[in-house]
């Protein structure tokens, strides 16, 4: 149903459809912070940062926690159009489109596009961040490894003043 088609509704849904717009955006304005702090932590390790790390990893908790409070109230805003669109099915944004007028579905597939593309970006650097995780830890075993397979003597002194040298492992507790 077209906007122009019913004009007492047609005040209701273009509210509805501005604050669509305007949590979408807001959405849009999060991902590119998140993405901004993934890289930042991709930084921190590789250079080895850990307080940068520790920073940023508080920051990521705190976008998404925003991100959910966006999506609760973008997931209610079309819950409310597709009520006022008469719709049983859910609504994705070409569908939320083909109800708007041109400049707000113009809005609204500018930001589909553009959160798209940040998805993209964003999940790319989230396998790059695991490799480095995944490649940090592996180092981290190599070098217990390495640790525990270094000869360690041990002198034992003998009642005549004597002493004895024995070669033993070093004793590394391996729990991480």
């Amino acid at each position: 149903m077209k906007i122009a088609e019913n004009n007492r509704v047609d005040g209701a849904i273009e509210k509805l459809l501005d604050r669509l717009i305007s949590v979408i955006g807001d959405e849009a304005v999060l991902f590119e912070k998140f993405l901004q702090l993934l890289e930042r932590q991709q930084q921190a390790l590789i250079t080895n940062g850990t307080d940068e790390l520790k920073a940023v990893t508080a920051q990521l908790q705190e976008v998404v926690s925003q991100s959910q409070r966006l999506e609760q109230q973008r997931v209610a805003t079309v819950d409310e159009i597709r009520e006022h669109g008469d719709s049983d099915t859910d609504l994705n944004v070409s569908q939320i489109c083909e109800m708007a007028d041109s400049a707000r579905s113009n809005q609204l597939q500018t930001f589909r596009d553009t959160i798209l593309g940040l998805y993209g970006r964003i999940e790319e650097t989230r396998m790059r961040n695991g490799l480095l995780i995944e490649q940090s830890l592996e180092q981290i075993q190599n070098t217990v490894e390495v640790i525990g397979r270094i000869p360690a003597q041990k002198e034992t002194y003998h009642k005549h003043g004597g002493y004895s040298k024995e070669l033993n492992r070093l004793g590394v507790d391996r729990r991480v």
